[in-house]
């Protein structure tokens, strides 16, 4: 159930307005709800072999991981069009995968390969595809704002029909360029949408340490933009406040800031042994496996069966099995192709 929020205080909030819930799982396009669960399973496949590979010593560096995030980076994907702008961060490898990314360059990126698509020059997660709009992510986190309202403003000065959605965590909210961005994305009625992951925690900083806010949502209200606030373990309710941003965004109506509740499973990377959350909080959290909870939504709407089920799980382990397999055997770049890349000819 998602809820609509005003601008309020902790001690002084006014009762949300609810909105509609996703409608049910039966009355939606079929062939987009399998397809939405496949990019899910995948993703979480993908995520554990690198967990594993991380732990094995295949990769060069750290490992951020999106576990417990995969409803909001395929839902909020699969409401947008091929051509609109994405500017994903580190927890956002299902908006990769359902554009089209290939698991093995992800795992590339992580190898410093030459195949990845930064050609080997950084060993972790900032990675892209222009050729998919799916633009590199900038540390930190969310300086990809910036360069999305960039992207959307582009947009609206050509005339084209494209939006941008940008993402970032709870704890990005604090610094300048969220702020800047929202205030300039509002002022020029760019077709932008801000996707928050409540995550619970920045980095080790817990939620109620980070804002006085009773969420993020409300804030909206400040930058005269929407904002909605949505179960972040649903990719319907996730997919559906996204839709609705992009029409109002297509409509020049201007940006939105959507915000998705959900949970930090690992630490912030794989080297994070994440010992300041409290055992309570993950043992609430393990029951809202998204991934699995879709699943059971899929069985029980009749759009999936338990074959079904086993053939998704085993396909997107041997696509994991078979990434890793070709990411090892490509290739580390040549020294002497150092500068390609790096000046303007």
């Amino acid at each position: 159930m998602a809820t609509r929020t005003t601008n309020s205080t902790r001690a002084k909030r006014k009762p949300a307005p609810s909105v509609p819930g996703p409608a049910p799982a039966a009355e939606r396009d079929s062939d987009l709800l399998r397809r939405i669960y496949e990019v899910m399973v995948l993703t979480r496949a993908v995520e554990d072999r690198m967990v594993a590979m991380y732990k094995g010593g295949d990769l060069l560096g750290s490992l951020y991981t999106g576990h417990w995030h995969e409803a909001i980076s395929v839902g909020a994907a699969s409401a947008l069009r091929p051509d609109d702008y994405l500017a994903p961060i580190h927890r956002d490898l299902g908006a990769h995968l359902w554009r089209g990314m290939e698991p093995w360059q992800v795992m590339a990126s992580f190898m410093g390969k030459a195949t990845s698509p930064t050609g080997g020059r950084d060993g972790t997660l900032h990675y892209g595809r222009l050729d998919l709009n799916i633009y590199n992510l900038p540390s930190h986190i969310p300086a990809n704002f910036p360069v999305s309202i960039g992207m959307a403003f582009a947009a609206k000065y050509r005339g084209e029909d494209r939006v941008a959605l940008a993402f970032c965590g709870d704890g990005s909210t604090s610094r300048a360029d969220f702020h800047e961005s929202l205030t300039i994305a509002s002022v020029q009625k760019l077709p932008s949408i801000f996707f928050i992951e409540n995550n619970q925690f920045a980095y080790s900083t817990p939620l109620r340490l980070q804002s006085a806010s009773a969420d993020f949502a409300s804030k909206a209200v400040a930058y005269g933009m929407p904002g909605v606030r949505v179960d972040g373990t649903d990719p319907l309710a996730v997919h559906d406040a996204t839709a609705e941003a992009v029409a109002r965004a297509r409509a020049g109506e201007g940006p939105s800031l959507i915000e998705g509740v959900t949970m930090r499973m690992h630490g912030h990377a794989e080297h994070d042994p994440a010992d300041y959350v409290p055992q309570e909080m993950y043992d609430e959290w393990s029951k809202k496996d998204p991934v699995q909870l879709f699943e059971n939504t899929l069985l029980e709407a009749g759009v999936i069966d338990e074959d079904t089920v086993k053939k998704v799980r085993e396909d997107a382990r041997q696509q994991a099995i078979a990434a890793r397999r070709k990411a090892l055997a490509d290739p580390m770049p040549e020294p002497s192709r150092i500068e390609e890349g790096v000046y303007a000819d």
